[in-house]
């Protein structure tokens, strides 16, 4: 039995990966679709859940259609690519058996494309579906009320879409995407790329990590580590060590700082081009109290054994930095194992 793989974001599903989907179902026994960008917190990037695409993808498709199709969930490794591409294998040869022939399918869409040559001995077979369409542009004008999205998505996703933008979700994510378009007409009028620096900070105490909820536009609701912009005038430290104040109170020593990293994966923020330097504190001693401060709207000490249950509720790659300095994978979460 030969299985083709077909990997992608469908955020949303539009009608081209709608045809792929069918052309890989008649061409191949079963067909396996990739969700990618799995458990991150809603963004106007990525405003539908897992559940929610794999939803919007089925009820496209009959029944005889949906019994060969498989649907799995991957969460982003921004920062070890060759360890994405073995948690997709494995995901796949899990459904497929030992031994499967496996094919990846898609289409080359521009640089974003790379993967589809990334898996060794599984060929890449073109679907034959050339299309102009772009979930960015339906995300774009869904968010901007512009109705030509709905010409765009198949039937049963423009229904699903509908519902969607008369829930309070919709609503925040909506304004975010307003305040995101208000910056990039702001930075048009410089002559060349804005380049942003932040520092956060991850403080770790007897296997809990200290976190804020987000009170600003931008992420609201999401849970971060302690942290932002660096000013003209101070470090790197220093600026998360100020932010790690301001936000929660807390005023580590220096011998309290174990490794730093420059998290600097180009699409990590949707505000624009930001590297943030990251800062491990280790403090010894059980968590002392926080308090939430500035634009935080609280601060609280979360087992690092609940991380992975609680991914989808982290700002940026912010859940990604913790399990860089962990030294451990991305994980799904349990219930979706």
């Amino acid at each position: 039995m030969k299985t083709a793989v077909f990997i992608g974001r469908f955020q949303p599903p539009h009608r081209a990966h709608l045809e792929t989907i069918k052309r890989a179902l008649a061409r191949y026994e079963r067909l396996v679709v990739v969700l990618g960008s799995a458990y991150c917190y809603p963004t106007p990037k990525n405003p539908f859940s897992e559940a929610a695409r794999e939803e919007m993808i089925r009820a496209c498709l009959g029944l005889q259609e949906q019994g060969r199709l498989h649907l799995v969930a991957i969460p982003d490794d921004y920062y070890d690519d060759p360890r994405w591409f073995r948690a997709v294998r494995a995901a796949v040869e899990a459904i497929a058996g030992p031994g499967a022939e496996i094919c990846i399918t898609g289409y080359h869409k521009d640089e974003s494309s790379y993967y589809l040559h990334g898996f060794g001995d599984w060929p890449f077979e073109p679907s034959g579906v050339v299309s102009s369409l772009s979930a960015t542009d339906v995300r774009n004008r869904y968010f901007a009320g512009d109705g030509a999205w709905r010409e765009m998505v198949p039937e049963a996703v423009r229904r699903f879409m509908e519902q969607f933008a008369t829930t309070a979700e919709f609503a925040r994510l909506q304004a975010e995407w307003k305040t995101l378009q208000h910056y990039r007409a702001l930075e048009q009028h410089y002559p060349y790329p804005i380049l942003h620096v932040a520092a956060d900070a991850f403080v770790q105490a007897q296997g809990q990590v200290l976190l804020v909820e987000r009170r600003g536009a931008l992420g609201q609701g999401a849970w971060a580590l302690p942290g932002g912009y660096v000013e003209p005038k101070e470090t790197l430290l220093e600026a998360a060590l100020r932010e790690l104040r301001e936000e929660t109170g807390l005023q580590p020593g220096p011998a309290a700082l174990k490794a730093t990293k420059a998290f600097d994966y180009p699409g990590r923020s949707l505000r624009g081009r930001v590297i943030s330097f990251g800062h491990h504190f280790h403090l010894e001693g059980p968590p002392p109290p926080v308090k939430g401060r500035d634009d935080a709207a609280r601060a609280f000490w979360l087992p690092l054994g609940e991380l992975d249950q609680h991914q989808s509720r982290f700002f940026e790659d912010h859940y990604q930095q913790i399990c860089w300095f962990l030294g451990r994978a991305p994980q799904p979460p349990k219930e979706s194992r």
